[in-house]
């Protein structure tokens, strides 16, 4: 197993004119921001667990994680605390431990707060090396594969939004002669350098903050491709259509506001040329048995039919914006017809399931496939996918939640809760528990993260 060796920053700081990642492919293998704007979702815990899977199933690629929430909770999941019991991401931060040192006296913390801080100021010296960010975390757990570094969080990433914010909207600031696009995508930027650095082969995965600040639509901005947890307790077509509204403007403001619509970012992204990440797979975990955590409209979780009816509007959407989701490629295997596909699918009560459920067992009608003169022109700036031979796109209500959505089971939650806590990947499958009901939602949750790995 290889791991890269980091060098020290070096002095002198000098501007350097970093090619925008505008238009170009990602050299990746991939980029996947995990998002979702309601809090508590399981971005972060996701992000932790499947970053790690993914490098012990990949021990030839490197995988960059960034951490682009404020909390900073993955990076703590990460790098834990010091020998002194004190909380390593905020010493980090703090100057206290590791700081980077430029032009022989300027001190930088090694964090997304202290990359982006000097980036949208005077731009990266070019003679800095973007990896002298970065954490191998294996030096902080022993336990973590060695092919896995960390962009550390940083807690002042939500006073330096309010900056940054002010910087984009002016020309006088910055260095740069569009510093909204550039600064959009100055996490782009970074992961491009990384990834462009000869015999890498780099996959990344973003955790990402609820609110849609300028932090998030940076993290955003950064990936190709999009990866939504979501929750049957909390299921709701209103979500939704914010979700899409904020980061796609699928649904437009209502003619009071409609004034203002320029401010919105999807507008803007269009309006400087920056792409969006396609969504590539919906993570829904399924109901909670437990009634005290169900905390739905009226303390209940959604009915069978109001969740199917969410499914429909999501689906709906897919028909008329079908740039937004990313093309899947075909399986080896022919893809079933509808009629066997409705035969074979996984009852409900499945916990873990590369099939989505159905509540009826009937098949559905696909809707009328949208012509290209239909798509609004807001949309026009999503990454385009190459449309060949080995790529499908659904044509129905089955194909599409076989391809885009999988159903988690819920009782993972603990097992995946404790690794993190303990700073221990997959803790109940390393080590023995003496309880059985334990090991095998540690056993249920490992076959998750293979299943979602599989998919990306």
């Amino acid at each position: 197993m290889t791991t890269t060796v980091l060098p020290k920053a070096t002095s002198s700081i000098v501007n350097v004119n970093m090619t925008s990642p505008t238009g170009k492919k990602m050299p990746l293998e991939g980029s996947y921001a995990v998002w979702n704007n309601r809090g508590g979702s399981g971005k972060t815990n996701l992000t932790y667990h499947l970053a790690i899977k993914y490098a012990y199933r990949n021990p030839d690629k490197t995988v960059l994680v960034v951490d682009m929430c404020p909390q900073a909770d993955l990076s703590h999941a990460f790098l834990g605390d010091d020998e002194d019991g004190h909380d390593y991401v905020s010493q980090i931060g703090s100057l206290k431990k590791d700081p980077m040192i430029l032009d022989g006296q300027q001190r930088i913390p090694r964090t997304i707060s202290g990359y982006l801080d000097i980036y949208t100021s005077v731009g990266l010296p070019n003679n800095v090396d973007p990896r002298t960010f970065l954490f191998n975390v294996s030096k902080f757990n022993n336990q973590l594969p060695r092919n896995v570094y960390l962009l550390c969080g940083d807690q002042s990433l939500e006073l330096l939004s309010k900056a940054m914010d002010l910087k984009r909207s002016s020309n006088t600031i910055t260095p740069y002669a569009n510093p909204w696009r550039t600064i959009t995508q100055s996490l782009r930027a970074f992961v491009h350098k990384i990834g462009e650095r000869r015999g890498i082969k780099l996959m990344t995965f973003i955790d990402t903050n609820s609110s849609f600040s300028i932090c998030t639509e940076i993290a955003l901005t950064a990936a190709d491709r999009l990866i939504l947890p979501v929750s049957e307790d909390h299921l709701h077509r209103n979500g939704f259509e914010y979700l899409f509204s904020l980061l796609y403007g699928f649904s437009q403001p209502s003619s009071i506001y409609y004034y203002y619509r320029h401010y919105s970012f999807y507008y803007r992204a269009d309006e400087n040329g920056v792409k969006l990440p396609k969504i590539h797979l919906i993570l829904c975990k399924v109901s909670s048995n437990n009634p005290e955590m169900k905390i739905g409209i009226g303390g209940n979780t959604p009915a069978a039919t109001e969740i199917e009816k969410c499914w429909r509007f999501v689906y709906d959407i897919y028909t008329k914006h079908r740039d937004a989701f990313e093309m899947h490629t075909i399986p080896s295997s022919p893809i079933p017809s509808s009629n066997e596909r409705s035969t074979s699918m996984t009852p409900r009560l499945s916990s873990i399931s590369m099939t989505p459920t159905f509540h009826h067992q009937q098949r559905y009608s696909a809707s009328t496939p949208v012509t290209p003169a239909t798509i609004s022109h807001f949309h026009n700036h999503i990454t385009h996918t190459n449309h060949s031979n080995e790529q499908y796109q659904a044509q129905t209500f089955e194909d599409f939640m076989q391809q885009y959505v999988m159903l988690i089971g819920n009782e993972s939650n603990v097992v995946s809760r404790i690794a993190i806590k303990s700073h221990s990947p997959l803790l109940a499958v390393k080590h023995p528990h003496p309880s059985h009901e334990y090991q095998s939602c540690a056993q249920t949750f490992d076959k998750t993260l293979n299943d979602i790995v599989e998919r990306i």
